[in-house]
């Protein structure tokens, strides 16, 4: 071919992508900008103009979590390891075991003013966006590494398609799990680096290393999970395990994961030692796999149907069609998106009641707590595989653009009518109540168990040779890390339960109004306990780790 026709060639493919199309292609930053903002504004504005909350099973605890941030900044101190703002403030140790570095966007909000329900929700918005970013460009750099004709298409088509995948969207709007909605960002770039080690590529290990982290920093659950997921793939894969440098590679990535791990685990792992904590409550496996007929139909409908046993938990209608699409074009795809989309429709069955669940109630893999958490896992390998699909058919972007639409409008009428449809919750007027009121036994100390309704009413109770003699209600006043406790008369010179939780008596410290510093001790309820000297009107209370 000369340079004329050359020159003909590529007017004739400029005249193809002329108009919207080829503005697109000319604008590119621009364009992704406005699409990701889209998918967020898909997700979050039927909840932004609604204005209330909606009381998801795991709503309140994160709001509260939230809240314990915002509040502890405002008060000088970034970090509160235990609650006294929320959680009624009787000092759990919430954010001892539970990853909290990604919820300080939405703490940061509540600093600059904004109301607690737009905070959630631009808190949400902010991540979706970021998710898109990251994403596109996982999925690019994939793309261009297996030689795909459009890797700029596919990459988009993929950050706007799993942003928009029922199962993110449920946990970020229904569900309200925030960490488990955040770790799926995570994904993209833990499977590339772990393709990139397997495929020789030196760098790859980093990638993976970092994704492992920031997993452990956003949901320790999910990144066990993860680690298992990888497990599974490395044996898939086994054929690419035939080489020194990737079993050192991928010796590197779990040594150094572990090392940085370590600030988030060993604050956990050190408390555990000092007491032993209630853990969140397990069920039964086989009860929470989802039936067939929910699974596929209401799927297929992007329904959610509280009432039922499962939370109205699906796969939703994108990543269906998705996997349906994958079977119908099977033929066309490679043996890599053939072995992700077997393993989608093994994991697909898995999280339904034909799998034997009940064989494995008493297993490790328990821990999981829920079938249907390997929805995370179907909706990555499922938009990956169908890219690579898109890719290899050769869809016109036109097309790609209307399955995008169809993605869009579908999601922002699901959350419109989930939000018409369903009983608020909570409103501006009664959101400060919500967020500092949870009453959880998670990550209390398990011989509180039984005390905590007296616990978190504030209830001390008062000993006179070691006899119960009277159990006064206190008022406890929040401080970062501490309480100031009202003491009142007939409470001095006794030893006194007092309502707040003990995780370790070492690390606290409590002193008299006099300056005087009293011996910690825990109680039958796992509180603290300490001999409050006559004419004493208060204590403080503080935790140092």
């Amino acid at each position: 071919m000369d340079y004329r026709e050359s020159l003909a060639a590529q007017e004739q493919e400029h005249q193809k992508t002329a108009g919207f199309y080829g503005w697109a292609r000319d604008h590119r930053q621009l364009w992704l900008w406005l699409t990701f903002l889209l998918v967020a504004l898909a997700v979050e504005l039927p909840f932004l103009l609604n204005n209330h909350l909606f009381g998801g099973w795991d709503q309140q605890f994160h709001v509260d979590r939230i809240e314990e941030l915002y509040l502890s900044a405002k008060n000088g101190v970034w970090h509160n390891a235990i609650s006294t703002y929320a959680f009624r403030g009787s000092g759990l140790g919430i954010q001892i075991f539970y990853p909290y570095v990604f919820l300080y966007p939405y703490a940061i909000l509540r600093l600059i003013g904004l109301p607690g329900i737009v905070a959630l929700y631009l808190g949400n918005a902010f991540y979706i966006v970021l998710s898109c970013w990251i994403s596109y460009w996982c999925m690019r750099v994939f793309l261009q590494l297996r030689g795909a004709r459009r890797p700029i298409t596919g990459a988009w088509l993929f950050a706007l398609l799993y942003n928009l995948s029922g199962y993110m969207v449920f946990n970020e709007t229904v569900r309200f799990d925030l960490p488990e909605a955040q770790s799926m960002m995570w994904y993209p770039i833990l499977f590339l680096g772990l393709y990139m080690t397997l495929t020789k590529h030196r760098r790859g290990w980093l990638l993976t290393t970092l994704g492992a982290t920031m997993l452990v920093y956003t949901h320790v659950l999910s990144a066990l999970l993860a680690a298992g997921m990888v497990v599974v793939m490395l044996a898939i894969g086994w054929r690419y395990l035939n080489k020194w440098q990737t079993w050192l590679d991928l010796g590197l990535t779990a040594i150094v994961t572990g090392l940085l791990s370590l600030p988030e685990l060993l604050g956990m792992l050190g408390t555990t030692k000092d007491v032993t904590v209630a853990s969140p409550l397990i069920g039964s496996l086989a009860k929470q796999a989802i039936s067939p007929f929910v699974a596929i139909a209401f799927g297929l409908g992007n329904v959610t149907k509280n009432g039922l046993m499962t939370h109205g938990v699906t796969l939703g209608t994108v990543v269906l069609l998705a996997l349906i699409a994958l079977w119908l074009g099977f033929r066309r795809l490679d043996r890599f998106g053939k072995t992700l989309t077997i393993l989608s429709t093994v994991l697909f069955w898995m999280t339904t009641k034909l799998f034997p669940w009940r064989l494995l109630e008493h297993t490790p893999i328990n821990l999981i707590q829920h079938p249907w958490r390997f929805y995370t896992f179907i909706s990555f390998f499922v938009l990956v595989a169908f890219v690579v699909l898109v890719d290899r058919v050769q869809l016109r972007f036109n097309w790609q653009g209307w399955i995008v639409g169809l993605s869009l409008l579908l999601t922002l009428v699901t959350g419109f009518v989930y939000a018409g449809l369903s009983t608020a919750k909570v409103n501006a007027s009664s959101y400060e109540k919500f967020a500092t009121d949870a009453n959880y036994f998670d990550y209390a100390p398990k011989q509180s168990i039984h005390h905590l309704k007296a616990i978190y009413a504030h209830q001390a109770i008062v000993f006179e040779n070691g006899e119960v003699i009277s159990r006064p209600h206190v008022k406890l006043n929040p401080r970062p890390n501490g309480v100031n406790i009202h003491i009142a008369k007939a409470m001095t010179g006794h030893n006194v339960d007092l309502p707040v939780f003990d995780y370790g008596s070492r690390h606290y410290k409590v002193q008299t109004n006099n300056g005087q510093q009293l011996t910690v001790k825990v109680s039958r309820r796992g509180t603290l306990e300490v001999h409050v000297p006559k004419r004493t009107t208060s204590l403080s209370v503080q935790y140092q780790k």
